[in-house]
Parts: structure tokens; C-alpha cells; sequence
């Protein structure tokens, strides 16, 4: 943020109504769009950055950019905690990957004045935008990012084991006799030999076989899937509907026959007149029809799909 942005923070809380007047990327630097995003050095696999971001002061976006070590795979975590000038203002962010496509599975939660998302599987370079969300909104931030290697599995090398001397075999046993002749004492007259009497115990009939053991219980159904969070990228006009094209496709489980509904703002709670149909699901985005105006999509641009 420069100068003059900081200075209109000030201005502009002693007098809300500019926040109207001033355009958001008025006083704006090259990390006000994502080519120009400031890089976050990672050191031994962490990093931080600081900034401001302002409504009112026309410094409405930070960009970022974290890349990982090359060739390395493993989870992202990604840490925003903010400070305001005034209570109720708020600051949030994030994470695009290096497609410039939002990472929707990392749904960016926390309370208070921190917000975090993790990335599993995360690899190459990834994008975080900084912003103030609505007018009026300005506030002082630290961002952190942590990865967490994942390390290959141990490759097992069967000439790397001890192998001892197999303990020595008892001597042979002598021969035991056959039972000839009947004598109860003899170990080899043991069971029931031809030379045992009728009423020997040895020879009873055997017991009844035991029946055989419950069949165990059907393993319990799958949860069923669960809703996914996706952000607007592209909004085209289709007769009295737009046809919207949001992140998220097949490789997050959203199939054709699932629900949308736009939300509100930056809540959890659905717009009126916001449900709408899923008209085709590609492997990295969806696209859904609504009966919603421009105006209304770019400022509710969270959709839910849900099964």
C-alpha cells in the first residue's frame, strides 16, 4: 500500500461515505493483479508476508504467490490474521492455483480475526488474493505459509536384514511300536488301535461337528457425498438466464444431477431467487444456469452444489 492509500484508510473511517467515491484499485500497486504478485520466499519450507488492504483507500487487493520446491509434493497450509482500525471491518483471502483457477477444496474458515485453508497433495505454485470484501472494509495483515513434505515410502532392501542360524534339530526319536498287542500304558496303543477292546474310550464315536459361526454384518453404506464450495469465474448470458461457470468439477465428485445454490454475499445463507441447475460438468469447473442478473452473480459470487 502506498502512502496516500494509508492515508485514506484515515479519511475514509472518519467519514464512511467516501468508501462510495473512491474506485477499489485507485491506489493499487503491480500486486493489485495476479502477474503482479509479490512472491513468498519459502525458508526451510515456511514463509511470511505483511501488508494493508483498503476499501476506502483504493488498495482493495494484495496478490501473492508461494512456490514450492520443485518436484516436491506434500500439504499447503495457508494462514491469514488481520487487525482493523475500527471493530466490524473485516479482511479474507484465497488460494488459485497456478492455473489461476480457485483451489476448491481449500475452503478458507476460521473465527475472529484468523482465516487458514490446507491444500493436500499440493505442488507447483499457488496464488493468494488479499482482500477487503466489502466497502468500507480495510485492515492490517500477516500471512503465513507452511509445507509439509510428503516423503516417499521406505524402499525395502531384503540384503540390509540379519539373518541368524536356524536352531538345531532335535535327535530323531526311536520308533514307537505299533500296539500289537493291547496295552493301555503303550503311547503307541493311544486313539483306538485294532488290538483295542470294543468299550475303549479311544474309540467312541467322534462328537458332532459345531455349527458354523454367524455370518458377519453388511459393512454400512457410504456417507453420501458431501457440498462442495465453488467460486464464479465466467458469467455469459443465456436468453432470460445466465449460463455461470464456476470452479470445481468431477475431480471434486459434482455430478450433473446435483443441486446449486447461489449464496449471499460472503455468508453461508442462500440469495432469493438464487437456486439454479447444473448444465455441464467438465473435470475442473461446472456450468450452471440461473435466473439471476450480472449485478447479482458479481456480488454473490459463492455458489454451493450439493448432492
Amino acid at each position: 500500500m502506498t502512502r496516500s492509500a494509508l492515508g485514506w484508510v484515515v479519511v475514509c473511517l472518519l467519514a464512511p461515505a467516501c468508501a462510495n467515491n473512491v474506485s477499489q484499485d485507485r491506489s493499487t500497486g503491480p500486486d493489485g493483479k495476479v502477474k503482479g504478485a509479490l512472491p513468498i520466499v519459502l525458508t526451510e519450507n515456511e514463509g511470511k508476508a505483511n501488508g494493508i488492504v483498503t476499501y476506502p483507500g483504493g488498495d482493495r487487493v494484495d496478490w501473492k504467490a508461494i512456490t514450492l520446491p520443485a518436484g516436491k509434493k506434500g500439504r499447503l497450509d495457508v494462514q491469514l490474521t488481520y487487525s482493523t482500525p475500527r471493530p466490524g471491518l473485516k479482511v479474507s483471502f484465497d488460494l488459485f492455483d497456478q492455473w489461476n483457477v480457485p483451489v476448491t477444496e481449500a475452503v478458507v474458515s476460521g473465527k475472529g480475526r484468523v482465516k487458514s485453508a490446507t491444500v493436500d497433495k499440493a505442488r507447483g505454485t499457488y496464488f493468494v488474493r488479499i482482500y477487503a470484501p466489502r466497502r468500507g472494509d480495510a485492515g492490517q495483515y500477516k500471512l503465513a505459509a507452511a509445507f509439509h513434505e510428503e516423503l516417499p515410502p521406505a524402499i525395502f532392501n531384503p540384503l540390509n536384514l540379519a539373518i541368524h542360524d536356524p536352531p538345531k534339530l532335535p535327535d530323531v526319536p526311536p520308533l514307537p511300536s505299533t500296539c500289537e498287542v493291547w496295552n493301555p500304558k503303550d503311547p503307541a496303543c493311544k486313539g483306538c488301535p485294532a488290538s483295542a477292546p470294543a468299550d475303549w474310550k479311544g474309540c467312541a464315536p467322534p462328537t458332532a461337528t459345531p455349527p458354523a459361526p454367524p455370518t458377519p454384518p453388511m459393512p454400512p453404506p457410504l456417507p453420501p457425498a458431501k457440498p462442495v464450495m465453488a467460486r464464479v469465474i465466467k458469467v455469459d448470458v443465456a436468453g432470460d438466464s445466465l449460463e455461470v461457470v464456476v470452479g470445481g468439477g468431477s475431480e471434486q465428485g459434482i455430478a450433473k444431477d446435483w443441486k446449486v445454490t447461489v449464496l449471499r454475499g460472503d455468508t453461508t445463507s442462500p440469495l432469493s431467487g438464487g437456486a439454479g441447475t447444473v448444465v455441464r460438468v467438465n473435470k475442473t469447473t461446472t456450468v450452471i444456469r440461473v435466473k439471476l442478473t450480472s449485478q447479482q452473480i458479481n456480488a454473490n459470487s459463492n455458489v454451493q452444489l450439493s448432492p
